[in-house]
């Protein structure tokens, strides 16, 4: 069955299993990267908003071989389990004297993000290749994460204008979103506890790392939800605070819009050999919808900016040869 017989045929089915209270309508919708999916959004009558489940993996399911009667399974457990909350605030995002206090901003790749920047309000940073666009933010707890991307029909319906998105998203990001920064021992070890279905106690952990230093040492920046948070780049004063504490310039490794990897500069480092292993880490373990880009940057202490230290040959979005 080929892609678009497997969209329509979801559709149908999920259409007759859910009954006639429902509208179900395929959407293309693109994502980060310029990444497409195409996602099934599935309304109800007396709701004021509808979810949409995305559906190229449970394609990819289908060629591998798993049954469609399967899939449709999956896709029903799916929106039953994932309700939209019952207080879903549609009217704090209508109301103008809400908005500027949930503006936040998220950055992204800006070449391969060009079609994408068209449509949304965005600030362009010409000494890197990343932009920042804006969301509306309804979090409520870390537990909680529901945005809403601000596009151009938003921002004019508002009659605001892109610097009043910015200085609203600078001042309000970092304090709905505050900037984390660990060693990367410790951020593993995070990951770890939060990914293992039993508790798991620091003297276990402990037996499987090494607890000699890393050399160079390297430190994750992020959020304290860990989602987008590699936007903490350009919170006032974040590096230049650590730059301080460290008592060097820094090394910034991108290694997804969720986090980026800090490391205290030093003579010994090889930029080349950095930006061929991000390249290669962004190629082979980064989903395309996570990279942020392939170059490194490079912080400054004596100017206090931030630059690209190495121009890769490769943007995101190229593939493997």
């Amino acid at each position: 069955m080929v892609y678009e017989t497997f969209l329509e045929t979801v559709k149908q089915s999920m259409k007759e299993r859910l009954g006639p209270d429902f509208t179900l309508i395929l959407q293309p919708i693109t994502k980060n990267n310029g990444l497409i999916l195409h996602g099934l959004c599935i309304g109800k009558e007396d709701e004021r908003a509808a979810p949409t489940i995305y559906l190229n993996h449970f394609y990819e399911s289908y060629q591998k071989g798993r049954p469609l009667n399967a899939i449709l399974d999956d896709i029903m457990a799916l929106y039953q389990s994932s309700p939209l909350p019952d207080d879903l605030p549609i009217e704090e995002f209508l109301s103008q004297e809400q908005i500027m206090e949930k503006v936040i901003f998220r950055l992204i790749n800006e070449p391969a993000n060009r079609e994408l920047l068209k449509e949304v309000p965005h600030i362009n940073y010409p000494q890197l290749d990343l932009s920042i666009i804006f969301y509306i933010s309804f979090q409520k707890d870390e537990d909680s994460l529901l945005t809403v991307l601000i596009h151009n029909r938003h921002q004019k319906a508002w009659n605001r204008s892109t610097e009043e998105l910015s200085l609203a998203a600078i001042t309000n990001t970092p304090r709905l979103f505050p900037a984390r920064i660990r060693s990367l021992p410790e951020a593993i070890k995070d990951i770890v506890k939060k990914s293992s279905e039993d508790e798991i106690n620091e003297d276990t952990l402990e037996e499987f790392f090494d607890d000699s230093p890393l050399s160079p040492p390297m430190y994750v920046l992020s959020n304290s939800s860990g989602i987008n948070g590699a936007g903490c780049l350009l919170y006032e004063g974040i590096l230049k605070d650590f730059a301080s504490c460290s008592g060097s310039d820094l090394i910034i490794l991108p290694s997804s819009i969720h986090e980026v990897l800090i490391i205290p500069y030093n003579e010994d480092i090889s930029f080349d050999e950095l930006a061929e292993t991000v390249f290669s880490i962004n190629q082979e373990e980064v989903p395309e919808e996570d990279r942020l880009s392939n170059h490194i940057y490079y912080y400054s202490r004596s100017s206090g900016k931030l630059t690209i230290a190495f121009t890769s040959s490769a943007p995101i979005g190229t593939k493997n040869p």
